[in-house]
């Protein structure tokens, strides 16, 4: 019998506990967060359930939703967490290496600004040194803005921020939360 009470008793935890962790993020009133729609080459920077500005992006050469490596050039759907804001990318390097390309490592690819956000490809939101490459599929899976609207932008980012990303016009809240 007591075996009974406890195995019940774990299966309530567990189930308590993968309820939570599958929650879905909703934004709340005035909470700042970044929507990029992956088709409309956009993201938009949204005050709770309002739309405070927008701009053009590039996002991954790779078509698809979900993401399995950092070779497949996805840019992932999704939430994600923002970590910090690399206050001058402009020192950063990029490397074709990385990805099996040929080429020389570049240094000022990242443009002046770089929010990282928490995934497993780090792939983050820059600025660019091509700022005629923005409004295309084009990075290796990051989400590329013109170094001025970077600049704008990161004047909103803070950490802990969300940032969704999705394929379309599809949204993984309801709107009605807001």
């Amino acid at each position: 019998m007591k075996w009974i009470f406890i195995t019940a008793l774990v299966f309530i935890f567990v189930s308590a506990a993968a309820a939570c962790a599958a929650a879905p993020w909703s934004p709340k009133a005035g909470e700042y967060w970044i929507k990029i729609n992956k088709q409309q080459l956009r993201l938009t920077l949204f005050k709770g359930g309002e739309v405070v500005k927008s701009w053009p992006v590039s996002v991954g050469k790779g078509r698809g939703k979900t993401k399995t490596s950092r070779m497949d050039l996805i840019t992932p759907t999704g939430t994600f967490t923002i970590y910090r804001v690399i206050p001058d990318a402009t020192k950063l390097v990029f490397d074709p290496a990385w990805f099996n390309e040929p080429g020389e490592a570049a240094p000022g690819a990242y443009g002046s600004k770089l929010i990282s956000f928490y995934n497993k490809w780090q792939i983050a939101i820059h600025g660019t040194n091509n700022p005629g490459s923005v409004g295309r599929w084009a990075t290796h899976g990051c989400v590329r803005l013109k170094n001025p609207d970077i600049e704008d932008l990161v004047t909103y980012v803070k950490p802990k921020m969300r940032v969704v990303i999705v394929d379309g016009d599809d949204m993984p809240f309801s709107k009605e939360t807001i």
